[in-house]
């Protein structure tokens, strides 16, 4: 009868587990207010501007090392932290700190 269970438990599990998304940080700021975005800019200093544009979060990066690194293009309905990481993935930059009301990105080292 044990052996019937577990694959239950191990279903329910995971059924608990998809709803939350752990891998999203939201450190309850004006970082992590949702909001539409469309944006297709050929430079990250371009793309940084409009996404802290009156929000409240600030992006911080030193612009002489990533302004014109070419972003991702952010389409979707997500957090300004979020869009970050999707603008940088795959580009040579990362977040480097992140708090409630700013996030910090840098080239990666070589």
């Amino acid at each position: 009868m044990t052996r019937r269970l577990l694959p239950l438990l191990a279903l329910l599990a995971l059924a608990g587990c998809s709803a939350n998304k752990p891998w999203i940080v939201d450190l309850g700021g004006t970082c992590d207010v949702g909001a539409k975005y469309d944006i297709k800019a050929p430079r990250f200093d371009e793309l940084a501007q409009q996404l802290a544009h009156a929000t409240g979060c600030f992006i911080e990066t030193d612009l002489a090392q990533t302004g014109a690194v070419k972003p991702n293009p952010v389409k979707g309905y997500m957090t300004i932290r979020q869009a970050v990481k999707v603008a940088i993935k795959g580009t040579g930059l990362k977040v480097v700190r992140e708090d409630k009301d700013l996030i910090q990105v840098a080239k990666k080292p070589a």
